[in-house]
């Protein structure tokens, strides 16, 4: 019974874990990337497997050739305590010399998920 309650004592919530584990996803050794968000030094991880919803017919943007490219980025500060401001929708970030414009931003343990997008032709 002592070795059940303490092994209890020792559980943590998810949100708890995933504080603890952000470090460990965002390693930029492991799988994220050194990165420059608007001259912040950051690591950061593109979400490769997003596919946003498209519309691909009846938009005057297809008629020009412009094609909007959109992203999933998370993102954290290099140094643990330094915060990480949230940007506002239609704020335009400039991420390693390219710019994009953000469409959403939600902060999520300590990580900061921005979904991005941007025309190209």
């Amino acid at each position: 019974r002592q070795a059940a309650a303490a092994k209890v004592r020792q559980m943590r919530s998810l949100k708890e874990q995933i504080q603890l584990d952000r470090v460990v996803f965002l390693n930029p050794k492991e799988s994220g990337e050194e990165m420059l968000v608007d001259g912040l030094p950051c690591y950061g991880q593109w979400d490769e497997e997003y596919m946003p919803v498209q519309q691909f017919f009846g938009s005057s943007m297809d008629v020009l050739g412009v094609n909007t490219v959109e992203r999933l980025l998370f993102v954290m500060p290099q140094k643990a305590n330094e915060p990480f401001y949230l940007p506002v929708p239609e704020q335009v970030l400039e991420i390693d010399g390219e710019h994009w414009t953000v469409r959403d931003a939600a902060p999520e343990a300590g990580i900061t998920k921005l979904t991005l997008y941007r025309n190209e032709s």
